[in-house]
């Protein structure tokens, strides 16, 4: 082959192998291009959810009522999560495609959408939180709140403070983002808990200044008793309404008591020159009817405002008891008297016996704890360590029962037996079985 068709050939590989390098160039640019479509093609598919009128984007309006304000009646936390999740799943993908991508594809206005809907899925979280605070604020079933749904005049719950309140209303003030009209009702609903302790304090600083105690002052007037008697009308919240009314019937008997006093000592002094000794009984008559309505007058509000009134001394101390030893709730609570001289231990005849009458206390099950006490009826109890398993031993050596019974008799204590949260011995009286 000559020289100049070598190089011909030469020259035609080399024009080959370049319209080789430019296809595939070609191609790759072509598939690059393909890529980056799709990827753009996503991007747009995440701006229509997201923005106004996509799926995404009614989901997240649908936690709050029609007007966008409001949140939606019913609602709860999990439903913001699942909002929130869908959504973060949108993030992930836009911040993937850009970090692969970069300035090849447009998010800008993707990720404008997704914080948009974030900033409103984050508003309903707060919006809910102070909801469910405020709600807290009332004791009727009803919420205060629900949706565009208010309710301005519900009770107060029993314990409400003005510091309760207070921590409410400075976690809305300090969130800014709280406004429009739902801010105006949450602010009217605190303002009507805020009327109702105000209104319970007062009543309260009232009754203060009329009693001494649980007993009505000497002083006190019908115009004190309709005071009373009007701002007790305004309480919505029925318990303490009645524990305020225990307080004005002591207050009209203490009235009617010293006017029908005040009758009787005009009577005196008018028949004073013809029946002096007549008038004098009549008064200490009177005195005495005086001191027995009063005294009855305060137990009646001592009882009142008792809540263990009605349950027997019996029934009290095994709760007291129980509570003393324990400090828990069992699931139920049983009570059995044990006589005078009964073996200690049941399964031995020769056991030493008790030298009182004993209650035998128990829970439901066996973990829950028993105990065995004798009343000392001063305000403690003797505590005696039966075991809840007698060792085989016991049962049958009658020297091994003699010693370990009497270990129990050597070894009993006393307890002191407090009253108690009153409550807590309710709800153990409720399970006596």
């Amino acid at each position: 082959m000559t020289k100049k068709k070598i190089v011909g050939v030469s020259i035609g590989v080399v024009a080959l192998i370049v319209v080789i390098i430019g296809v595939v160039v070609f191609q790759k640019q072509a598939s690059e291009k393909k890529k980056i479509e799709e990827a753009q093609s996503q991007i747009a598919s995440i701006e229509k959810e997201t923005k106004k009128d996509g799926d995404l984007y009614k989901e997240i309006a649908s936690l709050y009522s029609e007007n966008q304000d409001f949140l939606a009646e019913k609602i709860d936390l999990e439903a913001i999560e699942t909002a929130e999740e869908s959504l973060s799943k949108k993030q992930v993908e836009v911040d993937a495609l850009k970090k692969k991508y970069g300035s090849d594809v447009d998010v800008d206005a993707a990720e404008l959408y997704i914080k948009k809907l974030q900033q409103k899925i984050a508003l309903a979280n707060d919006k809910l939180a102070v909801q469910t605070d405020v709600n807290k604020l009332f004791s009727s079933k009803e919420s205060a709140i629900d949706g565009e749904t208010i309710q301005k005049q519900l009770p107060i719950t029993t314990k409400l403070t003005k510091e309760d309140i207070s921590d409410v209303s400075e976690r809305i003030e300090a969130n800014k983002e709280l406004q429009g009209d739902w801010k105006e009702a949450i602010d009217s609903i605190i303002k009507n808990a805020t009327n109702q302790v105000d209104q319970v304090e007062k009543i309260k600083k009232m009754i203060d200044e009329a009693f001494d105690g649980n007993v009505p002052k000497d002083t006190v007037k019908q115009s004190d008793y309709d005071s009373l008697n009007k701002e007790i009308a305004k309480v919505r919240n029925e318990e303490l309404k009645i524990a305020f009314t225990s307080k004005l019937i002591l207050m009209k008997t203490m009235i009617d008591t010293k006017s029908q006093l005040d009758s009787l000592s005009k009577q005196q002094k008018e028949a004073e020159e013809e029946a002096a000794k007549a008038v004098e009984d009549a008064a200490n008559a009177a005195q005495q009817a005086v001191e027995g309505a009063v005294n009855a007058a305060a137990e009646q509000a001592s009882k009142a405002d008792d809540i263990l009134a009605g349950y027997s001394d019996d029934q009290i101390e095994y709760a007291r008891v129980w509570l003393a030893k324990f400090g828990t709730k069992p699931s139920e609570l049983n009570a059995t008297r044990i006589a005078a001289g009964t073996p200690i231990n049941p399964y031995n005849a020769s056991s030493m016996t008790y030298p009182t009458e004993v209650i035998m206390l128990s829970g439901g099950f066996t973990a829950e704890g028993s105990i065995v006490y004798a009343s000392n009826h001063n305000g403690t109890v003797t505590i005696y360590s039966v075991p809840g398993h007698w060792p085989a031993a016991s049962a049958a050596d009658p020297e091994v029962s003699m010693t370990l019974t009497q270990e129990i008799l050597d070894n009993a204590q006393v307890m002191s037996v407090p009253a108690g949260n009153p409550n807590d011995v309710r709800d153990l009286i409720l399970i006596q079985r």
